[in-house]
């Protein structure tokens, strides 16, 4: 799946564009999780994306990890 593929279902899923590359990040992820895509398709679209500067949220903070 090219990333304009990934864009074109993001708008027909969500029903609006994609706000940043981190949206689309997510909005892939989820869709390899659910099993829409396979795991060469997300690789391909997170290497793309991650080129472009999508992260992935960092959940911890590092004071949270040094309270733990």
């Amino acid at each position: 799946m090219s990333i304009k593929d990934l864009i074109s279902t993001f708008e027909e899923v969500k029903g609006k564009q994609p706000a940043s590359a981190d949206e689309l990040l997510d909005f892939a992820q989820a869709n390899y999780l659910r099993g829409h895509i396979s795991l060469h398709e997300y690789q391909c679209c997170f290497k793309e994306l991650n080129a472009q500067g999508a992260k992935k949220p960092e959940y911890f903070s590092e004071k949270e990890l040094k309270t733990t």
